[in-house]
């Protein structure tokens, strides 16, 4: 059994132990694209037959894009003899771009894929085993990227079908400092230092206390500040269900875990939270006016991908960010990640497609994405770096937060009925958060249903 089979049949806890002994003693890297100075073998290679592969990935916004064509022309400066045909496609067509381009044999050499799709794509086949590439390449420091991360590029257990792809995102609840000011109430960060990273004050109990307090009426009772935002799907439960000291499913993965009684108990103080206490408000209330930008939300739960976007939208407004609120058993995060794959049906430049990858998995390009894009590296040795490098802007005082939050984020179950499962959760979860049925009775039938999914599916 190879180093990276025993690694992939260990636990979560204790991927999570290992990451906890990790430090950060990378130096500072400027915010500026790494220059790719091409290598002696990259300067003989320009002589060489000029080398065409196919990469595709899907469009984020334009200042994404343009990140991704960034990176790639960086990539043909130290590798002149390979050109990258290049395909950004819209996030709602990519998915079948892809499968079709598979079907019809003519898929490119290597591509992006979404979170939950990588592991449905494998099932399927069309992705290719990279073991014996990141074994056999000294490049690749398998143990010094996040286990969280890490342990989602299997599938099945023991396969490593992909590689992370840019920075990963986090779960942050950023909070409008003048309105905590305005309403005498301390801010999340004094709970937060309050104790130790296990002990600190900042629990659901106090997000929902301060949700309450902070939210205010007119004398006609319209509500004129809201307390926070909250969601009940599949992506927010990985900041819930493991803070109370529950995976998202048992053991064998044949039940999805909604129903632990701690679970069920915090679920059923969001419709009182929405209903009476009108701490959160309800979709026809927030669809088409943002309260939280125009400085009328007290907490904002969102990632660290968002970030580039408030310091625009909120660019009045005194903010900052602290982790999810603890539970019995703790804080706890998510790793929002996406991956980058190989064609493994055969019609694949491997080598060539594997230069492409492994450079932007590089040390620098992994911190340089993080830096640009907000979400944490993916490389232990970078975050420290990183969240120094954007300490010096807003918002200040979260990052100190962040070696904690990637230390104790948990990684996806990788299973290959991830959009089945959350298909089946989204439509009905949102009937027991409004109040329009009883949260056991939705919890109940979605659990049942999942059940059934994961024991029929082939």
């Amino acid at each position: 059994m190879t180093m990276l089979e025993k690694r992939s049949q260990l636990g979560r806890r204790a991927f999570l132990r290992l990451a906890a002994g990790a430090s950060a003693t990378a130096a500072l890297v400027a915010c500026a694209p790494p220059t790719a100075a091409p290598s002696e073998e990259a300067g003989e290679a320009a002589d060489m037959e000029q080398i065409e592969i196919g990469f595709a990935w899907w469009t984020g916004g334009e200042q994404a894009n343009a990140l991704f064509e960034e990176a790639v022309d960086r990539f043909e400066a130290a590798f002149p003899n390979i050109h990258v045909v290049r395909d950004s496609v819209p996030y709602g067509e990519f998915h079948t771009k892809i499968l079709t381009g598979y079907a019809g044999g003519d898929a490119p050499d290597c591509h992006g894929v979404p979170w939950g799709t990588v592991w449905s794509m494998a099932h399927r086949g069309v992705l290719l085993d990279m073991n014996g590439l990141v074994e056999g390449d000294p490049e690749i420091d398998w143990e010094g990227m996040w286990p969280a991360v890490t342990e989602g590029c299997y599938y099945p257990p023991g396969t490593i079908i992909s590689l992370p792809r840019e920075s990963f995102g986090l779960r942050l609840y950023f909070y409008n400092k003048t309105i905590y000011q305005e309403a005498g109430i301390d801010t999340p960060d004094v709970a937060m230092d309050a104790g130790d990273w296990n002990a600190g004050n900042w629990t659901w109990d106090a997000w929902r206390e301060q949700a309450g307090q902070l939210t205010q009426f007119d004398e006609n009772g319209r509500r004129t500040i809201m307390g926070s935002n909250q969601s009940a799907d599949y992506w927010n439960l990985h900041t819930v269900i493991p803070s109370f000291g529950h995976s998202m499913f048992n053991e064998d993965v044949t039940h999805f875990n909604l129903d632990a009684e701690p679970v069920v108990a915090w679920l059923e103080t969001l419709p009182v939270m929405i209903n009476e206490e009108r701490s959160l408000g309800k979709p026809d209330e927030t669809a088409d006016f943002d309260w939280a930008s125009n400085g009328k939300q007290a907490i904002v739960r969102s990632s660290t991908w968002s970030i580039p976007n408030y310091r625009v939208s909120w660019e009045d407004i005194d903010w900052d960010f602290v982790p999810p609120p603890r539970g019995s058993h703790g804080h706890s995060n998510f790793v929002g990640n996406d991956y980058h794959s190989i064609n493994g049906t055969g019609t694949a430049n491997v080598d060539a497609a594997w230069e492409l990858l492994k450079f932007i998995n590089s040390p620098g390009e992994d911190l340089w994405w993080a830096q640009n894009f907000f979400g944490a590296p993916f490389r232990k040795e970078n975050v420290e770096p990183w969240a120094n490098s954007l300490n010096e802007i807003l918002p200040r005082n979260g990052w100190k937060y962040m070696l904690d939050m990637t230390n104790t984020a948990t990684p996806w179950t990788p299973v290959p009925f991830q959009e089945e499962l959350n298909t089946i959760h989204s439509n009905e979860i949102g009937q027991a958060i409004l109040g329009e049925r009883p949260v056991q009775e939705v919890v109940d039938s979605i659990t049942s249903k999942i059940d059934a999914m994961i024991a029929e599916f082939e």
